[in-house]
């Protein structure tokens, strides 16, 4: 069996996040000879394609195939396989969601770019404007007062060194003076930036089952693959009940489980969550899950099922049978095709949104899908 996992997705280097949990990777399994066997046709699939790879740089010969496609072809052909053919595209359909979230990487790394050469272009022209070096520019507007109130200093810097001449900004409030001798520059300066935004692709994913919120005819569906184990998945559920509160019988919510390594408890979690849901009761035990969840311990399952006034020996013997684990075997067996990698991960119409992202990031999705229906 798999449970879920690490947390926190922050890279240092880049400074991109995704406030998520680790989930499992393709090639994580949870019993089934069936997925076993797909997952092992998978694993050959890569394998040929490493050799494929491999064959070109090493022997310099190609992989013998049809004839090449026109470069950039989605329907190149990457290899054959008993003189069956792979295409880019059916190599990209597999990966999808990481290739996405990839090109948001890069999107945040074009941004961040382009607003430091922004800076650097705005303060080198302010400079230039004054003859005066970049150092001597950061002094100048240190004994500002409008530049000290945006930087929200006390007053301007004048401090004195020991022999009378004026001391030299220290690092801290060098930067804050430069930040705000930027926004000051920026709201003189007719800046206009036109870089591209990142368009989520849609995954088909299946919005059926009995754990789900809202009307079936809502324009907007919100499926959630989470983990009841995994803090970032606590802060989603608060997320969601705003967008219930905001957005009404337009939004439709549908959960699903998908448990990661190095969560013990996540498993038996889902399986008691179901469980109360036999007794009208999934989303009021989900809350409890969420409400009481302490990082490294478990859960009582029995006395939350006796707050909520289920009927203890139907709990008791529903919990004891795991008669759910093949349904919460799909759910992850589904989120593996879908390429997810860590909890919470949404959809929003079938558009990805992966971790605990802020309020604004799911109104600006949702509030983009429902410009796309028709007026009623």
């Amino acid at each position: 069996m798999v449970q879920n996992g690490s947390q926190g997705r922050l890279s240092r280097n880049t400074g991109f996040s995704w406030a998520s949990c680790y989930g499992p990777r393709r090639g994580s399994t949870f019993g089934s000879m069936e997925k076993r066997v797909t997952l092992f046709l998978r694993i050959i699939l890569g394998l040929v394609l490493i050799a494929f790879v491999g064959g070109l740089t090493i022997a310099g010969q190609p992989f013998k195939a049809a004839q090449p496609e026109p470069t950039g072809s989605k329907d190149a052909v990457v290899a054959t396989i008993d003189g069956q053919s792979v295409t880019l595209r059916e190599i990209e359909k597999n990966v999808a969601l990481p290739l996405y979230l990839l090109e948001v990487q890069r999107q945040q790394l074009l941004q961040q770019a382009l607003q430091s050469l922004i800076d650097e272009r705005l303060l080198e022209a302010e400079a230039s404007r004054k003859g005066v070096t970049l150092p001597q520019l950061l002094e100048e507007a240190s004994q500002s007062e409008s530049i000290s109130r945006l930087a929200n200093l006390p007053a301007p810097v004048k401090r004195l060194s020991p022999v009378g001449q004026q001391a030299a900004l220290d690092g801290p409030e060098q930067a804050r003076i430069r930040q705000a001798l930027l926004i000051s520059l920026r709201r003189s300066t007719d800046v206009h930036v036109s870089l591209p935004s990142v368009v989520p692709p849609v995954f088909a994913v299946d919005t059926n089952g009995d754990r789900r919120m809202g009307p079936d005819r809502a324009p907007i569906t919100i499926v959630e693959f989470s983990d009841f184990q995994c803090p970032y998945c606590r802060q989603g559920v608060k997320i969601l009940k705003t967008l219930r509160q905001l957005y009404g019988d337009r939004i439709r919510i549908v959960y699903r489980d998908y448990l990661g390594p190095n969560h013990p408890y996540a498993l038996q979690a889902a399986e008691a969550a179901r469980c109360a849901g036999e007794q009208g009761k999934f989303w009021e035990y989900h809350d409890l899950l969420f409400d009481r969840q302490s990082t490294g311990t478990g859960w009582d399952f029995r006395l939350l099922a006796k707050e909520l006034g289920l009927q203890p020996s139907a709990f008791d013997s529903c919990l004891r049978s795991g008669r759910f684990r093949d349904q919460i075997a799909k759910d992850l067996h589904e989120g593996l095709k879908l390429g997810i990698t860590s909890t919470p991960t949404f959809f929003i119409n079938g558009r990805p949104l992966v971790g605990a992202q802020p309020l604004s990031r799911f109104q600006a999705l949702i509030d983009t899908e429902l410009a796309r229906q028709p007026l009623s």
